[in-house]
């Protein structure tokens, strides 16, 4: 069945991004992320607030409670999964989200690894923890939809020298060679905004966010966001003849199927005319 995802608005591009932290700095970045309608997941160690260049909670929740953008988990104290065993890590884990979420009065429930680091049994422990998705610093240079959100890699860090290479990729619109067989495209990048702070090219930031913002064509998106959108398109079932659609999530999906593009509205069940499906 061609059955192609496409984003809210029927869009078949999305960016995201992901910062670790909570720095001081990230004040400065929301100021230029929310002049372009830009959205961020912005991981933070609830154990370590007011410490080495991060915000104290009470800034934090001043930044972040009215904002569009997430707050997510990056470990109370962003302890190394390498280093600990996996108490421990469900420890860190548990703290931050249950303070986070004291804090926020939200669901907090998604995360980025500390350092990056990840192996199978802390993935295993930390999904006992209700954590549904966490980001590694892996980049693939591509605009592939995750297939594991508990491993999900990133598009590219933002200090790759191939990134506005990369943006342009992204953005080109050259038509495919069959148009209902355009996948859908994410970009997901990442980061500390200390970095911008420390190598002095906020103007990088201000470029990225000017050459991607503002357009029709991209979903701007939290982490959480796509993960959710993702999920609940996924939950789409079909009939066997695959021309009637039953979306049983809360969230509005939107496909291209066989070239038509076709909205299922949460908890509906669309018929298709003769023609559709297999």
């Amino acid at each position: 069945m061609y059955a192609f995802l496409r984003f809210p608005g029927f869009r078949n591009k999305a960016l995201t991004l992901s910062y670790d932290d909570g720095c001081i700095y990230d004040k400065a970045m929301v100021e230029i992320l929310d002049r372009y309608g830009i959205k961020c997941t912005f991981n933070l160690n609830s154990g370590l607030m007011g410490v080495s260049r991060r915000m104290s909670a009470e800034d934090c929740v001043e930044l972040f409670s009215s904002s569009p953008h997430e707050v997510a988990v990056h470990g109370s104290r962003h302890l190394c999964f390498a280093d600990i065993d996996d108490s421990l890590a469900i420890k860190d884990v548990v703290n931050d989200r249950e303070t986070l979420e004291s804090m926020f009065g939200r669901i907090v429930n998604g995360m980025a690894y500390a350092y990056g680091d990840y192996d199978d049994s802390k993935i295993e422990a930390i999904k006992r923890c209700g954590i549904v998705y966490s980001r590694t610093t892996h980049e693939t240079e591509k605009f592939d939809i995750p297939t594991d959100f508990m491993r999900w890699p990133s598009t590219c860090y933002h200090k790759n020298p191939r990134l506005f290479q990369i943006l342009d990729k992204f953005l080109d619109d050259t038509p495919p060679r069959h148009m209902w067989c355009d996948e859908p495209r994410l970009f997901y990048l990442f980061g500390h905004s200390y970095e911008f702070n420390d190598d002095n090219n906020w103007d990088l930031l201000e470029k990225f966010c000017e050459r991607v913002g503002g357009r029709n064509d991209v979903f701007y998106a939290t982490n959480m966001e796509i993960y959710e959108y993702v999920k609940a398109y996924d939950s789409l079932i079909f009939s066997y003849g695959g021309r009637i659609i039953k979306n049983p999530s809360s969230i509005d999906v939107y496909t291209n199927l066989y070239g038509k593009k076709i909205m299922i509205k949460a908890g509906s069940t669309v018929s298709l005319p003769d023609g559709y499906g297999f």
